[in-house]
């Protein structure tokens, strides 16, 4: 079954959304990213995907103690992203507890440590492949590197990867809807397992991905449940149905 993942990306303390990533298009949904954890937990969410946008910016674990507080007060899984860019960043969440420890910009960038994240936890590692027209956008999307997401994928699953998000940069935060061609494309010439991100706001969305039966593990779910367009009831119903 394809997991219904909320998001909570966390910035000045707060919970916010970003559009394509641009730090001046932000909306505040709430003050309190530990209630809005507690919430979704209380809405039967498998799992929470959070992202400390202040560490992304800045390389740093800028909102830790706010993750150990989220960490602290519900049960489900927690999966995590933002400023994770050396070994005593990874393993401290690790210790805390985190569920899968999420990679940008830095798996790609830094080899070597990667290296040392895969010799202490693999399965606990997600990268995360941001694609502006199939090709991988680094820096918090502000770097374009020629590289294919398909061929960073490839290769990332070579080294041992065995968990990935794929986010269609060009969608992200706009509620425009999927890209399933290009979403079906990425999976039949990678052959991995991702959770998709960017654009979803429609149930047409969460039928279609529901519709590709093999290499999705779950959906992000950020703006479109925030902003009311989908309703995470209804998404959660759809996606367990058999």
């Amino acid at each position: 079954m394809i997991l219904p993942i909320p998001a909570i990306d966390v910035m000045g303390g707060q919970c916010v959304r970003l559009e394509k990533g641009d730090y001046t298009r932000l909306t505040v949904y709430g003050d309190s990213p530990v209630e809005m954890a507690r919430k979704w937990e209380g809405k039967g969410a498998p799992m929470l995907h959070v992202v400390d946008l202040d560490g992304a910016k800045r390389g740093l674990p800028v909102n830790f103690p706010l993750v150990i507080k989220i960490l602290e007060t519900i049960r489900i899984p927690v999966q995590v992203g933002g400023g994770i860019r050396d070994l005593t960043t990874f393993s401290r969440y690790l210790e805390a507890g985190v569920t899968r420890i999420i990679l940008g910009s830095v798996a790609i960038k830094n080899p070597v440590l990667l290296e040392q994240f895969l010799s202490i936890a693999p399965e606990k590692i997600t990268v995360s492949i941001d694609s502006l027209n199939g090709k991988v956008a680094l820096e918090g999307w502000t770097e374009n590197i020629p590289l294919s997401a398909s061929d960073l994928a490839k290769s990332m699953k070579q080294m041992g990867i065995q968990h990935f998000i794929y986010t269609d940069i060009a969608r992200d935060g706009t509620l425009q809807g999927i890209d399933i061609e290009r979403i079906t494309a990425f999976l039949a010439e990678t052959g991995v397992n991702i959770m998709v991100a960017g654009g979803i706001s429609t149930l047409s969305d969460i039928q279609n991905l529901k519709s590709v039966r093999q290499g999705i593990e779950g959906v992000i779910l950020g703006k479109s449940l925030y902003s009311g367009v989908l309703q995470y009831e209804t998404v959660q119903k759809i996606l367990q149905e058999v």
